[in-house]
């Protein structure tokens, strides 16, 4: 009997999802358990594949039979040819750890590895936002800033796989010093992170009360409603974010020509109040010519555009 399903996990630092993927794309079948990332290394490892297992085993319950293939989704600059992670903001073990070998151990059975960035990209492509294009900038925003780039319907992996990190493109050539050590990146102005230390700056290390969740965290969400209400401060954060964003989009626009630009993570939920300085410095700085044929827009898919851009990986894997 043919495979009814893929399996796609989208691993973040707090969560895994794993969901049963229709060959046309659609979540058949989703569920959550947490990542356990700072636990070691191979711990980590086989907590995903524990979830792969669980998810297998809940299909044949429905009579689906065994995947037609896995994905798995992971952050950090990775060689997607080795499955190797080189580094993982959210898995502080995992140091040139050669996940895809471990879980294909576990799991007995091929397993594609990518990076989460690229993985929503790929979602999006498929079934979200940028269904029908060929040449498209993902940027997720969340706690940090992730990238994709699909150029002419086929995902950029560059020599060994780690390209398209465009959190970490210089707009601010002497800026805030990012987590990855150098200066002025993307990340350190349009992340939930970032944004935590503009203001942290900008009070003397205090946060608002307003700005954060019942657990005392610093909340993009509780910024975007206290900048609904006309807060001074939170719209000047997001205005500033905002011009970081379209310096860094009309660079991308310039460099690739892509027809979309798709924003995801918390911070797009924001794009109203980044907009008006985001289009002023991608019409100060982008080719006009360039500028007019692409469109910037929301992601479409949410939470699950990683698992459905890991299944889409699974099943048009790399070429080595």
């Amino acid at each position: 009997m043919r495979s009814r399903y893929i399996i796609g996990l989208d691993m973040g630092g707090t969560n895994i999802r794993t969901a049963a993927v229709s060959p046309q794309g659609k979540v058949m079948m989703l569920r959550h358990a947490a990542s356990n990332a700072d636990s070691p290394a191979s711990v980590v490892a086989e907590n995903i594949a524990a979830q792969v297992c669980t998810l297998e085993h809940d299909a044949r319950g429905r009579g689906w039979g065994t995947p037609r293939a896995i994905g798995i989704a992971v952050p950090g600059p990775l060689n997607v040819f080795t499955g190797t992670v080189m580094a993982a903001p959210h898995v502080a073990a995992w140091r040139a750890f050669p996940l895809k070998k471990r879980l294909e151990a576990a799991l007995g059975r091929r397993v594609v590895v990518e990076n989460d960035a690229n993985a929503w990209a790929l979602g999006e492509f498929w079934r979200g936002a940028a269904r029908g294009r060929r040449n498209v900038v993902l940027l997720t925003l969340g706690t940090g800033v992730g990238g994709g780039l699909i150029v002419g319907g086929k995902i950029v992996h560059g020599l060994s796989g780690m390209a398209g990190e465009l959190g970490h493109v210089t707009v601010e050539p002497d800026g805030a010093l990012c987590d990855c050590g150098a200066h002025g990146c993307l990340e350190t102005y349009a992340s939930s992170s970032g944004m935590r230390e503009i203001i942290a700056r900008r009070l003397g290390r205090r946060v608002p009360a307003r700005y954060l969740d019942q657990q005392g965290n610093f909340s993009v969400r509780r910024l975007t409603v206290a900048a609904a209400a006309g807060d001074r401060i939170a719209l000047e954060t997001f205005q500033l974010a905002g011009r970081y964003l379209g310096i860094a989009i009309s660079s991308f626009l310039n460099i690739f020509n892509p027809e979309l630009v798709v924003l995801g993570g918390g911070v797009a939920g924001a794009l109203k109040f980044m907009r008006r300085t985001m289009d002023v410095e991608v019409k100060a700085r982008a080719f006009s010519a360039v500028a007019a044929e692409a469109r910037v827009v929301r992601a479409a898919l949410g939470p699950t555009g990683g698992v459905v851009g890991a299944a889409y990986a699974a099943i048009h894997p790399t070429e080595t």
